[in-house]
């Protein structure tokens, strides 16, 4: 059987998996959330009833074939956060099995053979293109997607490609969500120093895929999660999670803890307020 968790923040509740085949008819106009299991890389699908967006696509093509398994043929939106292969790879497959309308990525090159067929891709497809900056956002009906960082293109920049790694925020009434992409300790210094950036947030993405160069005690404080979720493969050669990571996270939040290595695809459903999450491996 599928588990099913709910919460209001503090409260919780265990629901049996026969709400989450009801949800269709119940939550049409919810909010899902998708961390889609890809191995080792990212790919979010944010789905409500009538738009898609999706941030990241993992290296190879579980993306894309998700997205067919579940009735997306068009994408709103695109995020690639930086140019690494398990971020950007599987967006040349994304491309070929649905329509997207925008396309944003910080413009920074990066010298590999997966990065070029990544742009091939996006200049072969009909989207617009865009290097979002901070405070740039999108709205699609009540769902909100707010850029955090970079503070604008990251064209000229030659340092790392997590320095400018694109972190969003996405807000759906009440609820809200941390996407940090691969995020390290110094952005999150840089974003925790910024006045008029909200950090708080019901479900924080980990940054890095749970390395223990990201997630650090003050970011985590000031997100203040409810709901944790890092996407690693499973006897990944990385050791994702870390497990100071994860103590960091126990001993600095009250966070319930997923990821895709343990629990395959882990999707939150909202109606704005209360959330509901379902995994695809019982544990």
């Amino acid at each position: 059987m599928t588990e099913v968790r709910a919460g209001t923040g503090a409260r919780r509740l265990v629901f049996t998996a026969a709400l989450i085949l009801l949800s269709g008819t119940l939550f049409a106009q919810n909010l899902r959330v998708h961390f889609i299991d890809v191995g080792q890389g990212d790919a979010i699908l944010l789905q409500t009833e009538d738009h898609a967006v999706l941030v990241d696509a993992g290296e190879y093509h579980e993306a894309a074939d998700y997205l067919g398994e579940h009735g997306v043929d068009v994408l709103d939106l695109a995020v690639a956060t930086h140019g690494h292969a398990d971020h950007v790879g599987g967006f040349p497959t994304v491309f070929e099995t649905v329509q997207v309308r925008e396309l944003w990525y910080n413009g920074q090159e990066h010298p590999t053979l997966t990065f070029e067929r990544f742009l091939d891709a996006v200049l072969a497809s009909e989207a617009a293109y865009r290097e979002p900056a901070r405070g740039d956002r999108a709205e699609f009906g009540n769902l909100v997607v707010e850029v955090l960082h970079p503070e604008g293109t990251a064209a000229e920049y030659d340092g790392d490609l997590h320095d400018k790694n694109i972190v969003l925020r996405a807000t759906y009434h009440e609820f809200s969500v941390m996407l940090t992409g691969d995020a390290e300790a110094d952005l999150e210094l840089e974003l925790l120093e910024l006045e008029d950036v909200v950090l708080e947030s019901v479900v924080l993405k980990l940054g890095h895929h749970g390395s223990n160069t990201s997630s650090s005690r003050e970011f985590l404080a000031a997100v203040g999660p409810a709901i944790v979720v890092y996407q690693a493969g499973k006897d990944n050669p990385y050791g994702h999670p870390h497990a100071e990571v994860i103590t960091r996270i126990e001993e600095t939040t009250q966070a319930e803890i997923y990821g895709t290595d343990v629990h395959g695809t882990v999707v939150i459903e909202t109606n704005g307020i209360e959330y509901w999450v379902e995994t695809t491996k019982h544990q």
